[in-house]
């Protein structure tokens, strides 16, 4: 089994660059998957796991959040544009709320 930071340093996940976070998030689910470490060693690496996944999660986030896209105006001139990204989570909410005034 290849030795994850969890076993041998414990950097703060939150200061950890997106591709090393990445990566060692893969590496502690195959560890996990792979079955081969004791209950105690799996918590272990299940918490840093959850805390390196929030880690990822949260620069995809930021990314996004400042993503533009280049659109062409009616005279040919391109702006730059933020990019509006649906929310599932807002989509599923608007649904519930339309079935709940339905009845």
């Amino acid at each position: 089994m290849p030795a994850t930071r969890t076993e041998t340093q414990n950097p703060e996940s939150e200061t950890l660059p997106f591709e090393d976070a990445l990566r060692e998030l893969d590496e502690v689910v195959a560890a996990l998957e792979a079955g081969q470490v004791s209950l105690e060693v799996s918590l272990q690496l299940l918490q840093r796991g959850m805390a390196l996944a929030a880690r990822c999660d949260a620069t995809l986030d930021s990314a996004e959040a400042t993503l533009e896209q280049l659109v062409a105006t009616s005279d040919g001139e391109l702006v730059a544009r933020r990019v509006e990204w649906d929310d599932e989570d807002e989509d599923a909410a608007d649904d519930s709320d339309e079935d709940s005034n339905a009845g």
